[in-house]
């Protein structure tokens, strides 16, 4: 069995549907795939991905979209992995980001307000209010 060669954190906000097709992707990339459930959303991004410890966190409110952050898979192939969950049909407005120093730290609330908000910035939108 080829080895694996990055990981996803995927948090499924839409249908079964949506879901088995990003994961028949990220199957077929060789990604390690870590489903995030509603009661995870407040760990931080860095914690499931071995550059921060696991600690308990409070759970809260389920993230009314979809989200994957990607670990270890960077530039081309990156690009490959997004272009093929374009062609299986998952939709692009999943928000997707890739774990850095700077957001490892970041629970799954913290991460998807700021998606929220630079997909305004882009798109040329007022500021979403930030979620309770």
């Amino acid at each position: 069995m080829p080895a694996l060669r990055g990981m996803v954190l995927y948090y499924n906000a839409g249908s079964p549907q949506e879901g088995s097709r990003a994961k028949a992707v990220f199957a077929a990339h060789r990604l390690r795939i870590k489903n995030i459930t509603p009661e995870e959303l407040g760990r931080s991004v860095g914690s499931f991905t071995g550059l921060l410890p696991a600690g308990e966190a409070p759970a809260g409110e389920p993230i009314p979209e979809s989200m994957m952050v990607f670990s270890g898979v960077r530039g081309r192939e990156l690009d490959q992995v997004l272009s093929a969950l374009l062609r299986a049909g998952v939709p692009r407005a999943v928000y997707k980001a890739v774990v850095t120093p700077g957001n490892a730290g970041w629970d799954f609330y913290r991460l998807y307000e700021e998606l929220r908000r630079e997909r305004a910035a882009v798109e040329g939108a007022p500021a979403p209010e930030e979620a309770p």
